[in-house]
């Protein structure tokens, strides 16, 4: 029985040590490189999950930072370029994706790597469109409070960028509540001619704190593709939202003056 017991707990600590080494690593990855097999993986790593050393996104698993409070920065807030679940919707969006969030009355974009950059990526080289002439800032705009968004309003001038951009603010008001009821904001050339953008809100703490987003040519975003790739989003908004809110609420734990680690 102690034989049996000692040998499940170096697997226990194997499983644990690949993740930490491995950040967003599968249970069929955790199989193969520890010759597992998948009943056993799965095993060892929901148990490990259940005691909160690890936390998983989609099919991903990661390390728990309060455990291990090295797998981040305790002297700084989170920002979305830190955050895995964003790289990972760029792979399974597998189509050119997006992070936006206001500055003004414009929205800076940055294109999102299929993976992270051992560098990280610096937000403020991204580019610059008026909020009003893409899906990235309408949806934003969208989900923004009232007071807000009138206040906003009174400064942007809805210059057009195409012949399909808004430039009526009556129009574009009410295009604004319906976006909002649909979840999604559609750019159909409205930024650039022969383009295509749908987007979705990312939330924190129930506001909206900036968009995700796919970009492509007509051909591959034709109109009936549209609540799909709304779905895959939204999906992909979610994680992010629960991966900061995870990484938040543990890095004010570890900063709190009678936090003790375990």
């Amino acid at each position: 029985m102690a034989s049996n017991e000692v040998t499940t707990l170096k697997k226990g600590l194997s499983v644990l040590e690949l993740v930490k080494q491995n950040q967003g690593i599968t249970l069929k990855e955790v199989m193969n490189s520890l010759d597992l097999t998948k009943s056993t993986a799965f095993r060892m790593l929901t148990t490990l999950e259940d005691m909160k050393y690890i936390y998983k996104i989609h099919t991903h698993f990661f390390v728990n930072p309060k455990k291990f409070p090295t797998a981040i920065d305790k002297s700084s807030s989170i920002d979305w370029t830190s955050l895995r679940s964003i790289y990972q919707a760029s792979q399974s969006l597998e189509m050119n994706t997006y992070f936006g969030d206001i500055e003004g009355t414009d929205v800076i974009y940055t294109r999102i790597p299929n993976e992270q950059p051992k560098m990280g990526i610096d937000k403020k080289i991204g580019n610059r469109v008026k909020v009003h002439q893409s899906a990235l800032g309408k949806i934003i705009l969208a989900h923004l409070e009232e007071e807000q968004l009138l206040t906003l309003f009174g400064r942007m001038s809805l210059e057009p960028a195409t012949n399909n951009t808004f430039q009526d603010p009556q129009l574009f008001y009410y295009h604004l509540k319906a976006i909002r009821q649909d979840g999604y904001a559609f750019d159909d050339e409205e930024h650039i001619v022969g383009i295509r953008c749908v987007a979705v809100p990312v939330f924190y703490q129930n506001k909206v704190m900036g968009a995700l987003s796919v970009v492509a040519p007509l051909e591959q975003i034709p109109r009936s593709s549209i609540k799909t790739i709304f779905q895959k989003l939204t999906l992909n908004s979610k994680a992010i939202t629960k991966e900061l809110e995870f990484l938040e609420t543990h890095i004010q734990i570890q900063q709190h003056p009678n936090y003790a680690e375990n």
